[in-house]
């Protein structure tokens, strides 16, 4: 018997005054505000999306104590993964981290990332009950608000760079540190950043959003925009990508095509000898299009630009004495610290200056919440790797790039509480549990 017996795939949205129409109201402003993580934001910690998201948790505290049940689907084993991490989270932070300040604001992130992003955010999608209305709308705003950042992108580094005028000085950021960013390469240009903090966390939520663009432009069957029109919107996503000039981006993009390319690549080859002419003339575009691309921008020059600065300055240094003193301190640590962790900010929680923080994710859960974090953290997006391959649907294929790029990404930044990509996780759940997509 299903938990929700309303709960179906095929039932309508309930409109009105319910809970469940203001929650799929919310949902939806929740996508759209999602790039704005910086620009606009209250506080450094207040953005639009946390405050969306924090409505939509209450929503499902009100409407959980209300009936006593949880949607169709909802307590996976992704959710005991979840909860799992964020207990671990509150023991280590009890045992290691008890009266620290740096520590128990950092205690609060882990909960209110996972709480808020991803629980919240699930159970709003499965319990929204007409899922084909919730898919396809999904599926636009993720595009609108993936159009509007690259046009942004666009017309910030285009202005920047060729007409002296930084469109950053009329966005409101939180704090001195973000409006004041230097996004300059080597002095000779500006990078895109977008609405984020940095051009690299501009970069990231796009490798993880522009997939499912794409998908909704040409796969989804949803999109009627004429040609030219989609031509314009696939060209705004690549030169926001280009504008941004993220070295991280420029490796993680080919490696997560390639790697999903090669999971789906029986189906790949069937659909080129089916739509051969239509294969050839795509690859000849995009050809021409890059071609297009860097004679007029130099894109090879930007990479070779942007790969020089992270070489030649400071950056990769600094991010290889982080390596070094995680590997030195925490071979050094107890077992039970190895175990559990040092604490959530156990940088500071040992004494030392938040300036040796690590920036990888993976090294700083082992670091906090020890080797049981990495293990429920790798866990938990294993599961979902899973769960997305298991998608029939071309859909599939998109899904994977994306959350791919997000966990390669990873690698690169320690900063989990950005809500792009465990949208996309929950998103991609969604999909297989209620078999949408084509």
């Amino acid at each position: 018997m299903d938990i929700l017996q309303n709960n179906k795939p095929r039932a309508e949205l309930q409109r009105g005054l319910t809970t469940e129409y203001i929650s799929y109201i919310l949902l939806l402003l929740y996508i759209f505000t999602m790039p704005f993580v910086s620009a606009f934001a209250f506080t450094g910690t207040i953005s639009l999306p946390l405050i969306f998201a924090l409505f939509l948790f209450m929503l499902m505290i009100i409407k959980t104590l209300r009936y006593l049940k949880l949607p169709q689907g909802f307590l996976g084993f992704d959710v005991l993964i979840i909860l799992s991490f964020l207990f671990f989270d509150v023991l280590s932070f009890i045992i290691n981290g008890w009266g620290n300040a740096a520590s128990f604001n950092h205690t609060i992130a882990y909960l209110s990332t996972f709480l808020l992003f991803y629980v919240a955010t699930k159970f709003t999608l499965f319990n929204i009950s007409d899922k084909n209305l919730l898919f396809k709308r999904i599926l636009q705003f993720v595009t609108c608000t993936t159009l509007l950042s690259a046009l942004y992108s666009n017309a910030e580094f285009i202005s920047a760079n060729f007409f002296n005028l930084n469109l950053n000085n009329y966005i409101p950021r939180p704090s001195e540190a973000q409006e004041s960013y230097d996004a300059s390469v080597l002095s000779l240009f500006y990078r895109a950043r977008g609405f984020a903090p940095e051009s690299g966390h501009f970069a990231f939520m796009m490798e993880l959003f522009s997939p499912l663009a794409i998908y909704y432009i040409y796969f989804s069957r949803f999109c009627k925009w004429i040609k030219p029109l989609k031509f314009v919107a696939i060209t705004l996503i690549c030169l926001s990508f280009i504008f941004a000039v993220s070295t991280a981006s420029f490796v993680i993009i080919p490696t997560s095509v390639f790697i999903a390319s090669i999971v789906y690549s029986k189906s790949i080859f069937s659909y080129i000898k089916r739509n051969l002419r239509k294969s050839i003339l795509a690859t000849v575009s995009v050809s021409a299009v890059i071609f297009l691309f860097n004679y007029f921008f130099s894109v090879s020059a930007l990479i070779i630009l942007s790969i020089s600065e992270k070489l030649d300055s400071t950056s990769l240094y600094d991010r290889q004495a982080r390596t070094d003193f995680f590997y030195n301190i925490f071979s050094h640590l107890s077992l039970i610290e190895k175990i559990i962790g040092a604490g959530p900010a156990g940088v500071i929680v040992l004494g030392f200056d938040k300036f040796n923080a690590i920036l990888n994710l993976y090294y700083s859960v082992t670091f906090e919440l020890g080797i049981v974090g990495l293990i429920l953290l790798l866990l938990l997006f294993s599961y979902i790797i899973l769960k997305v391959i298991k998608i029939r649907s071309r859909l599939s294929f998109f899904l994977l790039i994306a959350l791919i790029s997000g966990i390669m990404h990873y690698w690169f930044i320690a900063d989990f509480w950005y809500p792009w990509f465990w949208f996309v996780a929950v998103f991609s759940l969604m999909c297989h549990k209620f078999k949408l997509g084509v």
